[in-house]
């Protein structure tokens, strides 16, 4: 027999016993559909999972702490401060000042910059200052300065305006709209002026800012006590103010996007000038409450890491903890969302496969029925020359029939199952799953990728051509004369 004749003839035998071949294909299509909706749960909530964590940031961003800078055996790690270093030298003016290279917080910057897949490593410090509008002080306006020639590197988008670039005024800045910076201004004069029940609000509960910070004029001061009440006995200060320039507004949910911008070497150059004016004359002892603020000037504690390709992070911080140096990043928790999805996929997938095993079952019964049923005919087919063989085949493509119309019929339901499912309100997967996706970041509870319909079909065809190995090697065993003999 050809392998045609053979296909046709198991259709045929298919459709002979129409009944019971739809009611074992039942089970294949429960089986195949268990495991791919099973398994796309896991891959709808990871895929969530990950979205979440790309909202609240860049992956391919790296944060790297510098806290404590000690030389190490392997010489990686850079050394302390050396009496008299500073980060920035003394030339020029605006965001065009040279970096002192010796100083080793840049020493750390070029180690990190020099690994293999990094493509910049941006210093960031961070303080807060006094900015003035009119009445109205923010006396804790917390500011992050960067070094903006690095700053584009990182893709941080803005709503309104722009980011930061070089050469803009010494003063120019770019908001963020979290990190409430309108509000916080107040009259510092006012009784009470702290007490934020009295304050205005919308009807959603929202404090109402005295001023308009996009378009009211601001002002910047570095001077800690503008705006307050003078103490008796304290001496007047000669205050100076800075103009601020807004240039843009930050686009929420980034690494960055509770962070008020504004140019590192500006801010560093001017709050060295201030300091050293404020503490001229000053006795030794008054000196020292300042002069922890201008070694602060020397340094800085953090660097931002843009890493090539997200696929590299994890490469890139260990490399940066083998400097010496602490590392963390978005990807941190991606990896570890990745390592609990794929477990709860296999765990999901084997609950799917135990309902195939019990199809895969059904088949060899049905099988087996059927050569108990067909004796005589499989007996005729051995004395009219059929090869040993061909029949082994037909028993085995008439099991695989029944794996592949069961897997397509159950990979379709699944589809079913899975438009059902993201179709569900968030309240009702929040108590049915104990997992909630939020409308805003977006995503899936189920999805079926084509390498999962692939796999499903594989699984429902193999398992059931193994269910049917058993009862083609009986059938292919029966002795011819006893087949014919039997009624």
């Amino acid at each position: 027999m050809s392998n045609i004749d053979i296909f046709l003839l198991a259709l045929k035998n298919f459709t002979r016993r129409l009944l019971r071949s739809i009611l074992t294909i039942i089970g294949v299509v429960i089986g195949s559909m268990a495991i791919v909706v099973m398994v796309s749960l896991g891959i709808g909530v990871q895929e969530s999972m990950m979205m979440s964590i790309e909202r609240w940031g860049d992956l391919t961003v790296v944060n790297v702490y510098l806290w404590n800078l000690e030389s190490g055996d392997n010489g990686t790690i850079v050394r302390p401060m050396r009496e008299g270093e500073s980060v920035y030298s003394s030339s020029g003016g605006g965001s065009s000042r040279n970096q002192n290279q010796t100083n080793p917080y840049f020493e750390a910057i070029a180690n990190i910059e020099a690994l293999e897949n990094v493509v910049a490593a941006m210093p960031l410090m961070s303080d807060s200052v006094r900015l003035v509008s009119g009445r109205y002080v923010n006396p804790w306006a917390y500011f992050s300065f960067v070094d903006v020639s690095k700053l584009h590197h990182f893709n941080i988008g803005t709503s309104q305006g722009r980011m930061l670039e070089a050469g803009d005024a010494d003063f120019a800045i770019v908001i963020s709209t979290e990190s409430g910076l309108d509000t916080g201004f107040i009259n510092l004069r006012a009784r009470n002026p702290y007490d934020w029940s009295r304050r205005p609000t919308d009807e959603n509960g929202a404090v109402i800012p005295y001023i308009d910070i996009l378009n009211d004029e601001i002002r910047l001061t570095f001077d800690d006590r503008y705006g307050e009440r003078p103490v008796p006995g304290e001496s007047r200060r000669r205050v100076h103010f800075y103009d601020v320039e807004i240039v843009g507004v930050q686009e929420l949910m980034t690494n960055f996007s509770w962070m008020n911008f504004m140019d590192m070497n500006s801010y560093v150059d001017k709050k060295r000038e201030y300091l050293k004016n404020l503490m001229r004359g000053m006795s030794q002892e008054e000196q020292s409450m300042y002069q922890y603020q201008l070694d602060r000037l020397d340094r800085f504690d953090q660097v931002y890491v843009k890493v090539d390709d997200r696929n590299n992070v994890s490469d890139v911080v260990q490399q940066i903890r083998d400097l010496g140096y602490e590392a963390y990043g978005n990807m941190d928790w991606a990896d570890q969302v990745n390592e609990q999805m794929a477990t709860i996929q296999l765990v999901m997938g084997v609950i799917g496969a135990v309902a195939l095993l019990v199809a895969a079952i059904n088949i060899a019964n049905t099988m087996i029925m059927s050569i108990y049923e067909r004796t005589k005919e499989i007996g005729i087919m051995k004395v009219i020359g059929c090869r040993l063989g061909d029949i082994c085949k037909l028993f085995l493509t008439e099991a695989a029939i029944l794996g592949v119309i069961g897997g397509l019929l159950g990979v379709a339901a699944s589809y079913g199952v899975s438009e059902l499912l993201n179709n569900m309100p968030a309240d009702s997967i929040n108590s049915l799953f104990g997992f909630y996706i939020d409308p805003e970041v977006g995503g899936s509870l189920s999805v079926i990728p084509f390498w999962l319909v692939l796999l499903a079909l594989s699984i429902s065809v193999g398992i059931a051509i193994v269910a049917g190995l058993y009862p083609s090697i009986r059938a292919m065993r029966l002795s011819a004369l006893e087949a014919i003999r039997n009624e």
